[in-house]
């Protein structure tokens, strides 16, 4: 197999070249499955979007990807991508309040909703949960999460992340502490649950901290992982409400972002300090903590199908590839070259990055 870095060479002279770049339109050539079977492998392109990207998310699939956007004069919206064709077939406006933002996109495990956050317009929080059938793409339910406590001058913190359960009966999302445009953001982060089927939050826990970085729920069991500035809170989430099971305060941050191996011991994590972590998920201890990029910021964190390789994207918007038996960086690997990238997810076919960048989704095969 070519090097990502080859890859990547080639993808970007491409583009340079005006071939890859297309607005709706397909890019010529096989769209196959690896073996025939399973989730199919997305075509290199760079695809525009309508608004600037906020996060992606791919089908199970692997035929679709979901692309949370927000624009000045449209709005908050969510893209749907043909990832072979490179056509967007549909384009939801979920709020059309001046300069309204969208955050994180999720897909439930069959594929058939789509999970979205977004505010309604300029200086207001991001402060609702959008529910779009994938059957149809439209927005099926928007639903307020139970008031946050604030003080007086202060408005309910941005929701932030999302993390599906394995089974697609919960989503967890994470709320920033209270805000103020005049002051500090106040302690108060809390995990939001809800319930898929009733379509209702039904819990909420306040963790640690007054940011956010990833949350993600492990695939047996029920066990969440949250990070915050000030550490990495483990949830139970076994019953009603989720409670608070631990705080590690010396992992996590603000911004960190977090993966489970994909056989399900090991949590990996990378934050704002360009700072790597991996986390027993037996006993919650924290077996290695490593420099990745010093001082520059990683987020969207992303491993590869063998657990071998970490891919994060970096402050100088390009791919860093870790290795995971030696938690050093692997530069033949890495993906450079992409400007203003903000969001990356290695697709399910463990062969496609799909990388928010701009107003941009740029689809890149290995």
């Amino acid at each position: 197999m070519n090097s990502l870095a080859t890859k990547a060479r080639w993808l970007g002279a491409a583009v340079a070249a005006a071939v890859l770049l297309v607005a709706g339109a397909g890019t010529a050539g096989a769209r196959t499955a690896d073996g025939g079977e399973g989730p199919v492998r997305g075509v290199p392109q760079t695809v525009a979007l309508h608004g600037g990207g906020q996060s992606v998310a791919v089908s199970p699939d692997g035929r679709t990807a979901y692309v949370s956007t927000s624009s000045r004069g449209r709005g908050s919206g969510l893209d749907v991508v043909d990832t072979r064709s490179g056509a967007v077939t549909a384009s939801l406006l979920l709020s059309g309040g001046f300069n309204a933002a969208s955050a994180e996109v999720a897909v439930s495990p069959d594929g058939s909703q789509v999970y979205v956050l977004y505010g309604v317009g300029h200086g207001s929080p991001v402060s609702l949960l959008g529910v779009v059938d994938t059957a149809t793409n439209t927005l099926v339910a928007s639903v307020a999460p139970p008031a946050q406590t604030t003080p007086a001058g202060y408005l309910a913190g941005n929701l932030s992340k999302l993390a599906v359960s394995a089974d697609g009966g919960r989503v967890y999302m994470t709320q920033f502490g209270p805000t103020s445009p005049q002051r500090p953001t106040e302690e108060g982060t809390r995990v939001l649950q809800f319930d898929t089927g009733q379509q209702a939050f039904t819990g909420a826990v306040t963790v640690p901290g007054h940011f956010t970085g990833s949350v993600v729920a492990r695939p047996a069991g029920d066990d969440v992982y949250v990070a915050t500035d000030e550490g990495l809170t483990h949830l139970d989430t076994g019953g009603a409400t989720p409670v608070v099971e631990s705080t590690d305060s010396t992992v996590g941050g603000a911004f960190a972002a977090l993966v489970l191996s994909p056989d399900d011991t090991r949590l990996f994590g990378v934050n704002g300090a360009g700072r790597g972590f991996t986390v027993d998920v037996a006993t919650d201890a924290v077996t290695a903590s490593y420099d990745i990029t010093p001082h520059r910021w990683l987020r969207s964190l992303a491993v590869k199908a063998d657990g071998t390789r970490l891919y994060a994207l970096g402050q100088d918007y390009a791919i860093v590839a870790v290795d995971t038996a030696t938690n050093t960086v692997v530069p033949a690997e890495g993906v450079p070259g992409l400007s203003y990238a903000t969001a990356l997810v290695l697709g399910p076919d463990g062969h496609t990055f799909y990388v928010v960048a701009g107003a941009e989704l740029r689809i890149i095969g290995v």
